[in-house]
């Protein structure tokens, strides 16, 4: 049994995913702060929603006629989509920042490091969620009396 079959740890590693390439592009933008005529970027997070909701098995998002796996009773695991959460890729969009300098440049470093640390706690609490989700496997699987 792979983590990714556990549907909550597929969740928890597609949201640490977008979370680092959010942190990344977030890096870019201070990077380029002097740069004329930059545009800072930013990824959509309807786009990571989206995601979820069908990594989740929401109906409403799946292609028409589309046969699903049902589970008989409650102690089944529900069948995973297929995707995987490496898998997902995020399209920065421009979001430029409040203030745009006389050449151009729309990144205002204190926007961009509140959203870095904004992303970083998010990052954090479902790495911390992943790491006590695994360590509760670990405890179920293991024999009695160790």
């Amino acid at each position: 049994m792979r983590p990714d079959d556990v549907p909550v740890l597929a969740l928890l590693r597609q949201s640490m995913s977008f979370h680092s390439d959010r942190q990344q592009v977030i890096a870019e933008n201070i990077a380029n702060a002097n740069t004329p005529g930059y545009t800072p970027r930013d990824l959509d997070e309807s786009d990571f929603h989206a995601a979820l909701r069908s990594q989740m098995g929401d109906r409403s998002t799946a292609p028409r006629g589309a046969i699903g796996l049902t589970t008989t009773r409650a102690g089944h695991i529900p069948a995973s989509t297929g995707a995987s959460a490496s898998s997902a890729s995020w399209e920065p969009i421009d979001s430029p920042d409040s203030e745009t300098t006389v050449n151009g440049n729309s990144v205002v470093i204190e926007e961009q490091m509140v959203r870095a640390q904004e992303n970083r706690m998010r990052y954090e609490s479902a790495l911390t969620l992943y790491q006590k989700s695994l360590g509760l496997l670990r405890t179920a699987i293991r024999p009695p009396g160790r």
